[in-house]
């Protein structure tokens, strides 16, 4: 710098100082009005006193949708999983799906439900005038058989060949009908009783599935919280760097050791620095909303999580003790994909038989005995009897139980196709994460060994700029360079814990973690 110019810039140093300093920096918690839904009277305060439509709306809103105050105390990730179990909405939902299971085997056990049917008739006009009545009770059997039985009795006057005429007393009527080829061995009774079966079964693994995703979910915005929170920690501390050096810069002014531009450019990191504060301060409100969809308290309200309860000590990210290999097996048994592919293959093959039985034709016997109580006033009825007979459907083409065989062998072809898919996933997904894992725990060890290097350089630089022997620049640097490696070394545990979230779901692990110290 030319003589003129230094001259100039030390003229103007206490007018720079005047307008670069600022107030000291303190962090500002989430304002909890903000959190809170708009109430109607608060609205219409503003407005003419009368209520309108928006208004409504707002009262009719739920107050346990509005987030709540966080308890005292550091919050664990035992916590928020064990109310993503009990009132993470998304996931009382999945678990509706065993009633929804329960109520479709309940609709098909209905298909042995017994038959209550009643008939009655007059002839008024004609040769022949009479009135006839028939009851019959109805039971289909589980073998595919059917029974029944009923009274019917006629009164006037019927021709001697109407089936329906009957002595004064009425008759008896007690008959089945006996599938002997279609419905023989299967029917469609039968089946949807096996599918809702099936379909039962079929809901835990779906339900599972849910719980994994749910809690690596809650997991991973858990862990993104606590990093953000590590965050704010290293930009509040490299802002306290700046400010503690205000008076110092000052003296050094004063005495006239260092530059007044010095102090100058101080000030600007402060601000800079502050800037970057607000920033942290913003992610981690951010990542404590997405925590508080999955911390609930009992009332199902979500819960935002503050600063003091970020865990003072988190639990250190560690490698897995199993093989590759191991952890394949293990997911294979444990991952619900494979067994849901394997309950709709069963449900498909209940298809296929039932589409097979179909194809056969109808032959049915049928049996049936009467009794009449009186033998008056028709002499040529007796009074019991009993009709053996057999009755014969045959659709000529059966397109219908053909084409229904041929979706059934397609769909099997196609589950095979995926389950084959899904294997090769469960274990993608085993290798992909214990490579993450392992990499994770090593970036942890070197972002360590950079951050204590980094704490030394700083320590270094700073002694040599108390001795006049550095700059204010280069103890900046030194400063960035310590804070970029904190923030490496909080980037990569982040890391770890996110592995180990992805590994445990990719065993199908749905617990939660226990909780490692440092």
């Amino acid at each position: 710098m030319t003589p003129p110019l230094r001259i100039a810039a030390s003229a103007a140093s206490p007018l720079l100082l005047l307008a670069c300093t600022v107030a000291p920096y303190e962090p500002r918690a989430i304002d909890p009005e903000l959190l809170r839904t708009p109430s109607p009277t608060s609205t219409a305060a503003g407005g003419s006193g009368q209520g309108t439509a928006t208004d409504t709306q707002a009262a009719a809103i739920d107050v346990a949708a509005t987030p709540l105050p966080a308890p005292a105390g550091p919050l664990e990730l035992a916590a928020v999983l064990r109310a993503v179990g009990e009132r993470y909405p998304p996931y009382l939902s999945a678990l509706l799906e065993r009633d929804l299971a329960s109520g479709r085997l309940t609709q098909a056990l209905g298909g042995f439900d017994a038959n209550l049917t009643a008939k009655l008739g007059s002839q008024l006009q004609g040769y022949y005038e009479a009135t006839t009545l028939q009851t019959l009770l109805e039971q289909p059997l589980a073998t595919g058989d059917t029974i029944y039985g009923g009274y019917r009795i006629s009164d006037g006057f019927l021709p001697d060949y109407d089936k329906d005429r009957t002595q004064d007393d009425g008759e008896f009527v007690l008959g089945g009908r006996v599938p002997l080829l279609r419905d023989r061995g299967f029917d469609r009774r039968r089946a949807g009783v096996k599918q809702a079966r099936i379909e039962q079964q079929l809901a835990e693994p779906v339900i599972q599935r849910a719980r994994i995703d749910f809690v690596r979910a809650a997991s991973r915005a858990y862990w993104s919280w606590v990093a953000a929170g590590q965050r704010l920690a290293v930009a509040e501390e490299l802002l306290q760097l700046a400010e503690q050096r205000v008076e110092g810069l000052q003296r050094g002014v004063d005495r006239r050791f260092v530059a007044p531009i010095d102090v100058v450019d101080n000030e600007r990191l402060i601000a800079q620095r502050r800037l970057f504060v607000v920033r942290a301060e913003r992610q981690l409100q951010q990542a404590a909303l997405e925590l508080s969809l999955y911390w609930r308290d009992s009332t199902d309200a979500p819960i935002v999580p503050v600063r003091d309860n970020l865990p003072k000590t988190p639990p250190e990210p560690r490698a897995t003790t199993t093989s590759v290999g191991g952890d394949t097996e293990a997911a294979l048994r444990q991952r619900p994909e494979l067994r849901r592919l394997q309950q709709l293959t069963d449900r498909i093959e209940v298809d296929l038989e039932l589409a097979r039985n179909q194809a056969l034709p109808n032959l049915d016997l049928v049996i049936e005995a009467t009794h009449a109580p009186a033998d008056s006033p028709y002499g040529d009825i007796d009074r019991s009897g009993l009709f053996v007979g057999g009755e014969l459907k045959w659709p000529l083409w059966r397109r219908d139980a053909l084409g229904r065989v041929e979706q059934a062998l397609t769909q099997q072809s196609r589950l095979q196709l995926e389950s084959r898919f899904a294997r090769d996933r469960i274990v993608n997904d085993v290798a992909d994460a214990h490579s993450a894992l392992t990499a994770a725990i090593g970036q942890l060890d070197n972002s360590r060994k950079n951050r204590e290097l980094a704490a030394q350089m700083v320590d270094a630089e700073r002694r040599a700029f108390e001795l006049g022997r550095s700059d204010l620049l280069r103890v900046q640097l030194r400063e960035i360079q310590l804070a970029d490696a904190r923030v490496a070394e909080v980037e990569a545990q982040l890391a770890g814990w996110i592995a180990t979230v992805d590994l445990r779901a990719a065993l199908g692990v749905d617990g939660a973690p226990t909780p490692v110290g440092p």
